[in-house]
C-alpha cells in the first residue's frame, strides 16, 4: 500500500464534516466549517509536509550537501520550457533553492498549528 491512499481517506472523511449539515442552500454563505474539521485539515497538511521533509533529511546526501537541486531540473518527470535555464543557473542558486525547500518543508508547516484570528471587515 502506498501513504498517500490513507492520506485520501482521511481528506475525504474530513470532507464529510465541510458541509453544513442542516441547510437547504447549495451553498451556505454564513455558516463557516467547524473548527475540528478546519484543524483537522492542517493538520493533515501538517504531517504531509513534515514528512516530506524529513524523508529528504533522511534520505540521500545531496540534501544535507544542498546540491540536489543541481540536477533536478534535467530529471524531473515532466520538464517545462524553463527547466533548461534553471538548470543551468550558477550552483549557489541552487543551494538557495534546496535551503528554501528545506524551510518550506520543514519550518513553515509549524505556522500551521498556530490558531488564527478572524479577519472581519
Amino acid at each position: 500500500a502506498f501513504g498517500w491512499e490513507s492520506q485520501l481517506l482521511e481528506t475525504g472523511f474530513l470532507a464529510i464534516w465541510l458541509v453544513p449539515v442542516f441547510s437547504t442552500q447549495l451553498l451556505p454563505i454564513n455558516t463557516p466549517p467547524s473548527r475540528v474539521c478546519v484543524y483537522g485539515y492542517r493538520w493533515l497538511i501538517f504531517r504531509i509536509m513534515i514528512g516530506a521533509g524529513l524523508i529528504k533529511i533522511r534520505g540521500d546526501k545531496c540534501w544535507h550537501d544542498l546540491t540536489c537541486m543541481n540536477y533536478h531540473y534535467e530529471t524531473q518527470p515532466v520538464p517545462n520550457p524553463l527547466s533548461w535555464f534553471l538548470h543551468h543557473a550558477p550552483s549557489q542558486w541552487h543551494q538557495v533553492e534546496t535551503l528554501g525547500n528545506h524551510i518550506v518543508e520543514l519550518l513553515c508547516p509549524w505556522l500551521l498549528l498556530i490558531p488564527h484570528r478572524k479577519i472581519t471587515a
